[in-house]
């Protein structure tokens, strides 16, 4: 499915909620109840095998969530955490299925916060990393973690039907594995 495909699953989304947008391959935009922009753009959006998908939703309000349409048409709302008084914003973001997980990656303030959601039990999960910028790479059911500019922090994060796994890794077991961060 193409980023522009679910921009017009989201539209249609939105229109059973009785929301007014404007649709184009680049953006939904629309306004709330009180006036204030909405916005959709491709690179925030992330679909699964199973029909599922999900999207960032930026306010110009600050009151940025995560939308989760399951198969059954249920629509799961996350609100990102913040630690400061500050809007969390997608910028440099992460939105990733892996089954019934969806890693979430955004920033706050000052360093970018990593959560993985699992869908079936709306759980979340943050990793933590002592570093300003977080680097992924997702090989099947592993998600690698490194912080940029920071020699000691690497996990290894197992996804498992039910469960995850966190494991602090090193350099050397990444050069075996021949693993290396976009």
């Amino acid at each position: 499915m193409t980023q522009a495909e679910i921009l017009t699953l989201i539209d249609d989304e939105l229109f059973f909620d009785n929301i007014k947008t404007e649709l184009s391959d680049q953006k939904i935009i629309w306004k709330d109840h009180s006036g204030t922009e909405n916005s959709v753009l491709p690179h925030q959006t992330a679909f699964n095998n199973e029909g599922v998908f999900a999207w960032w939703q930026c306010n110009e309000a600050g009151k940025e969530h995560v939308h989760i349409r399951l198969k059954e048409r249920n629509v799961i709302t996350w609100k990102p955490p913040v630690d400061t008084l500050i809007q969390p914003i997608f910028q440099e973001g992460l939105l990733y299925f892996h089954e019934n997980y969806l890693i979430i990656k955004y920033k706050d303030r000052h360093y970018q916060r990593l959560f993985i959601f699992n869908i079936k039990t709306s759980k979340d999960e943050e990793i933590i990393l002592n570093a300003l910028t977080i680097q992924v790479k997702i090989i099947n059911n592993e998600l690698f973690l490194a912080g940029l500019y920071s020699d000691e922090d690497f996990i290894k994060i197992t996804m498992h039907p039910d469960h995850i796994e966190r494991e602090t890794i090193d350099e050397n077991y990444l050069r075996e594995r021949n693993i290396i961060f976009d």
